[in-house]
């Protein structure tokens, strides 16, 4: 519920809540002179030097630099935004808030939501009391050890085999067709009026988000028909990239601890079961930025023990290059003589497990062991060029030149060839054009190429409206030298033009000698929320070639010996400065 919070309501709220009393509702203070201390929640320490002042109404810690107010403390104790912050300390001093009026199509869709939410929650309500009408579907889940508490916990159900239960059950309750519809809890039938259950015979996990709402629902088979799993559709209040399984519980337990990634929710629940409290899945997807952002509010490590097949090694090599991307730390948990965690546990138990997590790769040792049979093969060259492949993804010089340390001693080639080729390799596509005047000593771009311009492209064939929103780059002079920038263009004029973007028409709109099969591959990506997705990349696209390019001109800028070209390069070089530091704000 949006609410007015100005500076004489937020001051309001901070005086008639005792600091002390706030932070003493979660840690252990102990008087200290005319202060309190504990033990810094923020970094380990042994010593307390976490102090609560009640005369200035701040806390700060001496160790991590850590302080602030009440509102600050709950931001970063307990994660919440600054607006759930100030609602939680408004109701604990009975302050009523006063609330910010909607439009009549911003309150409509309000109250949708709200609905579809409330529709969620009967359905849970339903599934999981239904689950005692089957006792042999309860010995099937004690047969996998999951006993009634952990049935309580997640809230496990289950969904019959007849159509349209769970219709008749949420109609009875008041709920119209076209709004449960809207949840994906139940289908249309074709060329009818008619509608029945989505999810049938079936084990039903309730998927809840971070505020403990549930958003949607995974079934799975008790047999071996297909699909073995069976998840809700994208909605006004499901969206699976931007939500993990287990994460409204893991968040309060990952609290000085590594997430632990798994692939399903079997997983996740054995996991939980044998006091991994910290372990998250993501939702039938493989893991995404803005997942890698929701993760990051409680914790900055993780360890991905994701299934021990080619597809769960595959999806551990993108996950882990997309957490160094993002300049956190993964390790990846190597599950032998089982397929998944679920299986590891039953088989061979916790502190087995314990030992794997222990045991687990870090960065340059996983890609040491993903591509093993390529060195086994004795083909060196493929091998360096694989591990090229990966580093591009480290932003940190220091833990490259470590790479690099490993890799020489690895291949027996000297580390200074490795890095020679290393920059020949990523500076291929950027080349520079003397003009005809040596004096001023003016270099040109011909071509940038970002890593995000095929994938946008990917996009556009997958939804042709997205085109429109290229007008932002065909419309500015500023990215002439991308290395698609006609493509762009061309994509943008057919779709004015209200022409069709497909695999016919491809040829004739990318006209830069590229091979167009490269967009119509499948890339494993599975591209939920396109329009986010679409956006995002848009953005990151943007950072990458503004970054570049003030590289360039910043190189020339050194070899120049004309003082007013300088000026005018100095001049665009601030002017990108700018644009990275508005976009990149942006994306964060």
């Amino acid at each position: 519920m949006p609410y007015k919070l100005d500076s004489d309501v937020i001051n309001r709220i901070l005086e008639e809540n005792d600091i002390v009393d706030v932070i003493g509702e979660f840690l252990p203070l102990k008087k200290a002179g005319a202060n309190y201390n504990t033990n810094c929640p923020f970094h380990k320490e042994k010593t307390p030097s976490f102090v609560v002042s009640p005369d200035k109404q701040v806390f700060h810690c001496f160790g991590c630099g850590e302080s602030g107010d009440s509102i600050s403390f709950l931001t970063k104790y307990k994660n919440f935004t600054f607006v759930e912050a100030a609602e939680y300390l408004a109701r604990r001093a009975g302050i009523v808030l006063e609330e910010t009026s909607f439009s009549s199509k911003e309150n409509s869709s309000k109250q949708l939501i709200d609905k579809l939410y409330k529709i969620n929650r009967e359905a849970a309500a339903y599934f999981y009391k239904n689950l005692r009408r089957y006792p042999e579907v309860i010995k099937y889940l004690e047969s996998r050890k999951i006993d009634v508490n952990v049935i309580k916990k997640f809230g496990i159900g289950y969904a019959s085999d007849e159509w349209d239960n769970l219709l008749k059950y949420l109609t009875n309750k008041g709920f119209d067709e076209e709004d449960i519809l809207k949840t994906g809890l139940i289908i249309k039938k074709e060329n009818s009026n008619n509608y029945y259950d989505r999810f049938r015979k079936r084990v039903i996990f309730p998927i809840f988000d971070v505020k403990s709402r549930i958003i949607g629902f995974g079934g799975r088979v008790l047999d071996n028909s297909l699909p073995k799993y069976l998840n809700s559709p994208e909605s006004l209040v499901f969206n699976k990239g931007y939500n993990l399984y287990g994460l409204n519980l893991a968040k309060e337990a990952v609290r000085d601890k590594s997430f632990i990634l798994v692939e399903g929710y079997m997983d996740v629940i054995k996991m939980h079961v044998h006091g991994y409290t910290n372990t998250v899945a993501a939702l039938g997807t493989s893991l995404t930025e803005n997942q890698i952002k929701l993760m990051k509010r409680y914790s900055k490590s993780f360890y991905l023990a994701l299934d021990s097949d080619n597809a769960g090694q595959k999806a551990a090599l993108k996950a882990i290059n997309m957490l160094k991307k993002n300049n956190l730390d993964g390790k990846v948990v190597i599950i032998p003589d089982a397929k998944d965690p679920d299986e590891y546990l039953n088989k061979f138990g916790k502190i087995n497990f314990d030992k794997l997590i222990e045991n687990s790769l870090d960065y340059y040792s996983f890609l040491e062991y993903y591509y093993i049979e390529i060195y086994d093969n004795s083909n060196k060259v493929e091998y360096i060029n694989k591990f090229f492949d990966n580093i591009v993804n480290v932003s940190s010089e220091i833990e490259k030149e470590l790479i690099f340390e490993k890799l020489s001693s690895k291949v027996g080639v000297s580390k200074e060839s490795i890095i020679k080729e290393y920059n020949k390799r990523s500076t291929k596509h950027v080349t520079f054009v003397k003009s005809a005047k040596p004096a001023e000593n003016k270099q040109q771009v011909t071509k940038i190429t970002t890593s995000h311009e095929e994938e946008l492209i990917k996009l556009i064939l997958t939804n042709n409206d997205f085109a429109f929103q290229l007008k932002e780059i065909v419309n500015e002079d500023t990215f002439k030298d991308l290395k698609y920038y006609q493509t762009f263009k061309n994509m943008y004029e057919y779709k004015i033009n209200d022409k069709s973007i497909n695999m016919e028409s491809l040829n004739d709109i990318i006209n830069d000698n590229v091979d167009v099969s490269v967009f119509l591959q499948n890339d494993d990506v599975d591209y939920d929320n396109l329009e986010a997705l679409f956006k995002d990349c848009m953005k990151r696209l943007k950072i990458k070639y503004y970054e570049k390019k003030r590289t360039i001109l910043t190189n020339s800028l050194k070899q120049s010996e004309n003082a007013a070209n300088s000026k005018d390069v100095m001049n665009e070089i601030f002017s990108l400065a700018k644009k990275i530091k508005s976009t990149k704000e942006e994306v964060n």
